[in-house]
């Protein structure tokens, strides 16, 4: 058996319990005394009877269904809904009591509250079986569970919404007639504009009052209100088709509008009628009736003229008439007064409520255009990227963008009515300047201003704005972030930096080279006239009377040899310097061909252990290369030797920085890696040296710059690395560091659209 059907028979069975322990009791308490279970049974009945009440007496339908639909229980407003008691309802269906369709839905709105596991509302039109009534309820279904979690059933509760329901529609339906204009050709009706229920007993009254019949028709004489204190003589009147539409016609001419009551026998029975119109802006809505007497001068012969002409009985009619109280003529003008003062009163109360109802659906309507409004520029500020702060003349916020509550992680809740300087202290050094513009009505602006934030710096634009219209006072202020814009201004002035180096190395160079030329040739000549084994040295010095060899040992002991190797030493640094800056700034053309990477970079490790060693205060041989290449790297365009000569000096910088730092438990390793990634050959390489901070690391690749000592450095190497692979290769090259750890360079060249090799297999 199933846990669901379990829990089902476990409801039934607990709905049943307190019946069942009353028996129950009775056993147990057989073998105890008989005072025990005569105190126990009754409070057993009255828990029992107790909640039975309770649901009984709810006015709502209650119901419990099992999981399959079959009821477990329910009140007695539900057995009036089926017609049929609880025990003939309970291991049943909706099925089995109403049609098919209703049965559906019924059961489809069960399977929607127990997927969602929550209540689920819905209205539906049902059918009081017991009283033929049809009733539109709110439905109410709640899942019920077990202490351990399993699903009993369905709770259900429909309350009767019927009158609410046709409330609200009346409601509706008033404001809709009484906003329509009074010349459509709806028109205005009276039930729109006065509660029926109201005017009927408004009417009642003024009948009883003035001793009349009263009565309130529509213009065409057809009652709205039910007759108040009518005599038999019009009612036996009214029972004749001819009759009845006599009465209508004449009732129609007395409530035309006019400067007072109309007053004159009534077109059907001959009595004295009055009658005066109630209208709305103009517009003849209502007839307000009176009437129903006789003065001394009317006699029987008419009346039961009129009585053969409609077919009516005589003698009925003439005794009527002589039950018909008698007024005098004075007596009810004066009574027709007052209604027509009354009726006046109502006219001008319509058309007020009218005026009004259509001033409350103006201002309902304004109120939904200005909510649009506002969120519609609600929505336009916090869109912005900007931060947008209102502020009253005393700089407390009125207004926060989300920007404001993304940067200041204060919600706008928080922030509004607070100061600004609170909420955002930064803004401290510019309060002179918010109130200078409010004061001024001056827009104001500092076109760049500095913000710390933690330890990287902000550059914002901070413009003030006042409100200088519909008489709103205060300022806006608007803060823009504009740091990428000022690194890139900083980007384009190094980028202007470096080309006007270009140009000055350029020129220089030139100038240098000849002169440098000169010395290095001079040296060497004199080193080789000195101490080269040329026949001529020795001839000389024969002419000139000395020993060669004598002025060797000289010179020697003199340190001219050092000297001449340091001059020499020197210019050779010195064209070193020469040839850089000259590729620095050179930008002619270079014959571009497809290399392997791999390749390249296996080459000028190769260089690199054979022109490093001991002399230069390392060894590169007894550095750990490690070599991380994809298979299948496609061929780059390039020129081979420029990219050598970046490579080399990466790993001549690295090597350089790893000796510098102390392996307890290691080596200096070099991680060389070439990988393929989004139309792109990647280089990278990596040395476990002592690292580069961030101050450093922004200004490396700046010509010049260098942290060696004077006299082991050019500052040139990186940037005109740097220079070849973005200017020359349209490559780019990045630095990644971190401090005490490692430091990465990685070269992105591009393989360009003529690259001949399949893309989509190298990607997968």
């Amino acid at each position: 058996m199933s846990n669901e059907h379990t829990e089902k028979h476990k409801l039934l069975s607990e709905l049943d319990a307190l019946r069942c322990r009353v028996k129950e009791l009775e056993t147990q308490l057989s073998l105890t005394s008989g005072n025990v279970y005569e105190e126990l049974m009754p409070l057993a009945k009255d828990e029992l009877n107790f909640f039975r009440s309770l649901l009984n007496a709810i006015p709502d339908l209650v119901w419990i269904k099992a999981p399959d639909g079959i009821y477990l229980a329910c009140n007695e407003a539900f057995e009036r809904f089926f017609g049929a008691k609880e025990s003939e309802i309970v291991t049943k269906t909706d099925y089995d009591f109403v049609d098919k369709s209703l049965a559906d839905f019924f059961r489809s709105q069960d399977k929607l509250a127990m997927q969602a596991d929550k209540p689920c509302t819905n209205e539906e039109w049902i059918n009081i079986v017991a009283t033929g009534e049809r009733k539109l309820v709110e439905t109410i279904k709640t899942p019920v569970r077990s202490d351990a979690g399993g699903l009993i059933g369905i709770l259900g509760v429909a309350r009767d919404i019927t009158d609410r329901k046709q409330a609200e529609e009346g409601l509706l339906k008033q404001v809709t007639a009484l906003t329509r204009t009074l010349d459509s050709s709806k028109g205005v009706d009276f039930a729109d504009l006065f509660d029926i229920k109201d005017m009927q007993r408004l009417q009642d009254e003024f009948s009883d009052a003035m001793g009349v019949a009263s009565l309130i028709t529509h213009p065409d004489g057809s009652p709205i209100t039910q007759a108040s204190n009518f005599c038999e003589l019009c009612e036996l009147i009214r029972k004749t088709d001819k009759g009845r539409e006599n009465c209508y016609k004449s009732d129609a001419v007395f409530g035309q509008m006019r400067s007072g009551p109309t007053i004159s026998t009534c077109m059907s029975g001959g009595l004295w009628d009055a009658g005066a119109g109630i209208s709305v802006g103009g517009r003849h809505v209502a007839n307000w009736l009176i009437g129903q007497v006789r003065d001394e001068r009317q006699g029987e012969e008419n009346i039961r003229a009129y009585a053969h002409e409609i077919g009516a009985d005589e003698d009925d009619i003439a005794q009527a008439f002589r039950k018909v109280g008698a007024m005098s003529h004075e007596q009810f003008l004066r009574v027709s007064k007052v209604l027509y003062t009354l009726a006046t009163q109502l006219s001008e109360i319509a058309y007020k409520n009218v005026q009004q109802s259509r001033f409350i659906n103006e201002l309902k309507r304004t109120e939904a255009e200005l909510a649009q409004t506002r969120n519609y520029l609600s929505n336009i500020i916090d869109s912005m990227p900007s931060i947008l702060i209102g502020v009253d003349t005393s700089c407390r916020v009125t207004q926060w963008n989300m920007e404001a509550e993304k940067v200041t992680a204060i919600q706008a809740r928080n922030a509004l009515g607070r100061s600004i300087v609170e909420v955002l202290p930064r803004m401290a050094t510019k309060m002179v300047r918010i109130e200078e513009a409010m004061r001024t009505r001056t827009p104001c602006s500092d076109t760049l201003q500095t913000n710390i934030s933690g330890c990287e710096v902000l550059h914002e634009n901070i413009t003030v704005y006042p409100l200088v219209s519909n008489g709103v006072d205060g300022a806006v202020i608007r803060i823009d972030d504009v740091t990428d814009i000022v690194k890139l201004e900083q980007m384009m002035v190094q980028s202007e930096k470096m080309l006007s180096v270009g140009g000055l190395a350029a020129g220089i160079a030139h100038e240098i080279n000849n002169p440098l030329a000169g010395i290095l040739g001079y040296a060497l000549n004199i080193k080789r006239r000195i101490f080269g084994n040329v026949e001529k040295n020795v001839k000389v010095a024969q002419e000139c009377g000395v020993s060669l060899e004598d002025v060797r040992r000289y010179l020697e002991h003199r340190g001219i040899p050092r000297m001449l190797d340091g001059i020499n030493e020197s210019g050779t640094r010195a064209a070193t310097i020469v040839r850089n800056m000259l590729s620095f700034s050179r930008k002619s053309e270079m014959k571009l061909e497809r290399h392997d990477i791999t390749e390249l970079l296996d080459n000028t490790l190769e260089l690199a252990g054979n022109d490093y060693n001991l002399k230069i205060k390392y060894d590169f041989r007894q550095i750990k290369i490690v070599r991380e290449y994809e298979k299948d790297i496609p061929p780059v365009r390039c020129e081979k030797n420029e990219i050598q000569q970046v490579f080399l000096n990466l790993l001549k910088n690295g090597a350089e920085a790893m000796m510098e730092k102390d392996y307890d438990d290691g080596q200096p390793c070099f991680i060389c890696r070439i990988k393929y990634e989004k139309n792109n050959v990647v280089a990278e390489i990596e040395d476990n040296g002592p690292g580069i901070d961030d101050g450093i690391r922004k200004r490396i690749f700046e010509p010049f710059y260098t942290t060696k000592l004077v006299g082991h450095g050019t500052g040139l190497g990186l940037s005109v690395s740097c220079f070849i692979v973005t200017e020359l290769h349209h490559g780019s090259m990045e630095i990644d560091s971190m401090s005490g750890k490692w430091t990465r360079f990685i070269i992105k060249l591009p393989l360009g659209d003529d690259a001949f090799f399949d893309k989509e297999s190298l990607e997968s």
